[in-house]
């Protein structure tokens, strides 16, 4: 059991290991106890911490799930504030909205994880990262998994590479997950600091965590140790609206600023870890009650010797769930259920519905403004996406699926586009073997009933919620 909660020490995380071998054999034992008494109790003593919303599980009673699609069925419609379910032979994933903040968890058999160390190695790490580079494990030189962020369009001219990646907690929503990594070629961590501060490029873009960074290595500084410590200092990281001014541009003046305003009194800094290696680097800085946000910086050499668990890391830091597999927007959550659907229009002007993709992002992303601001005149143009819609397979049941976004352009091409996304979404659910569509149906959206027409027929029972039957 890893349960991935800002609270959890210093980690932000907990790992249980569980005497069962399997996800389903442990909840099948666990099944008599956590149901006859109060389960909340029952499972804060057998995991050793409060999961958010597991003991609704149990509560119900009923009879224990036989297999993993019957376990999938009962988590998904017993499971509250769940944003995403995800379960499959080996492991339940689950995303929900805690009291304050999102919450993850995840029971993984211990085999699966031994399968995929690339996926599973940092999740199940319990503790800081070791801080012995060690020879390379491999003949093969590190490859992050997903695409890194740089530093600088002119980066230095040494050897190596250094990769920063910090786990931060912004807001209640979309606090779990989305955390990019970034990356400055030629330095090693020995030399980051100097890297950093002689960079001749904006800053502007960067998270405000390495700007601070940056003007607080010291004119003589080669490491980060010591401008670690100063950022402990630093008054806070919140960023409420996103244009916040930035940091001075000089380190005198980014000291004058913390010698007037010291961190809120609920930030006690005197309970943040930092430890620095030779090539490798961790900072978990306490962030006020119970929370702490986990800072990694770690080079090429810390990466040739714990190339698993550096590619978990980097994983970890941007899905929500270790086993997302999608190559999906920033904005579109890890689901092995989730289909977003686009209606774009083509460089001869034709509209084509297709599955979306990374680079649609920026257009549904105007689509979405357009919902509540006024289009820009003009007729519509190569690229432009005219349609989302995004659904959720086999939720709750596997013959069942559920709308989660549905956005059509308010201009004359709204009908066609419904109509086209509707008749494409069919077949495809014809194909997975869904017959209909439970809970929020897009009745009432612009060119909604056109899109459910061309996808089947609804009905509407006398005693619950309409009900859209794939014909």
């Amino acid at each position: 059991m890893i349960h991935r909660s800002w609270n959890q020490g210093i980690l932000g995380k907990s790992v249980r290991q569980l005497a069962e071998p399997t996800v389903l054999e442990w909840i099948r034992n666990v099944w008599s106890d956590a149901s006859a008494q109060d389960a909340r109790d029952w499972l804060a003593q057998e995991l050793g911490t409060r999961v958010y919303g597991l003991h609704n599980l149990f509560s119900k009673g009923g009879p224990a799930p036989r297999t993993m699609q019957e376990l999938r069925t009962l988590a998904r419609t017993r499971l509250p504030d769940t944003c995403q379910c995800n379960v499959d032979e080996h492991s339940v994933r689950v995303l929900a909205d805690g009291l304050d903040y999102e919450v993850a968890y995840y029971l993984v058999d211990d085999a699966a994880v031994a399968a995929d160390p690339e996926r599973w190695a940092f999740a199940v790490h319990d503790g800081p990262l070791p801080d012995v580079a060690g020879p390379p494990s491999s003949t093969t030189a590190f490859t992050a998994p997903i695409q890194v962020t740089d530093l600088a369009d002119h980066p230095p001219t040494g050897e190596g590479t250094v990769y920063a990646v910090l786990l931060t907690c912004k807001a209640k929503h979309d606090s779990i997950g989305w955390n990019p990594t970034h990356a400055l070629p030629g330095a090693r961590l020995p030399r980051f600091g100097a890297a950093l501060r002689d960079l001749d490029t904006s800053t502007e873009e960067w998270p405000l965590e390495l700007e601070v960074l940056r003007v607080l290595v010291a004119p003589a500084e080669d490491g980060i140790a010591a401008a670690l410590e100063r950022c402990n200092r630093w008054p806070h990281y919140d960023a409420i609206t996103g244009n916040e001014p930035g940091p001075p541009t000089s380190h005198v003046a980014a000291l004058r600023v913390m010698d007037a305003t010291p961190p809120e009194p609920e930030r006690h800094r005197e309970r943040t870890v930092i430890q620095v290696g030779e090539h490798v680097a961790q900072m978990f800085i306490h962030d006020g009650y119970d929370m702490f946000e986990q800072w990694f910086f770690f080079d090429d050499r810390w990466t040739d010797a714990h190339p698993e668990l550096a590619a978990s890391l980097i994983w970890f830091a941007y899905h929500w769930d270790p086993l997302c597999s999608r190559d999906h927007m920033y904005m579109t959550p890890c689901s092995d259920n989730r289909i977003r659907y686009v209606a774009v229009v083509g460089e001869t002007g034709q509209v084509q519905v297709q599955v979306a993709e990374p680079q649609d992002e920026p257009r549904v992303w105007d689509l979405r403004r357009w919902s509540y601001e006024k289009r820009p005149p003009g007729d519509v143009t190569s690229g432009e996406v005219l349609g989302t819609v995004e659904i959720q397979l086999q939720q709750p049941s596997p013959d069942t699926c559920a709308f989660t976004e549905f956005r059509i352009t308010r201009t004359r091409h709204g009908q066609a586009v419904a109509a086209m996304l509707g008749r494409r979404i069919r077949h495809d659910l014809q194909d997975a073997g869904i017959a209909r569509a439970s809970g929020w149906l897009p009745e009432d959206y612009p060119h909604g009933r056109r899109f459910l027409r061309a996808l089947g027929e609804i009905h509407a029972p006398s005693d619950g919620p309409n009900v859209l039957f794939v014909k």
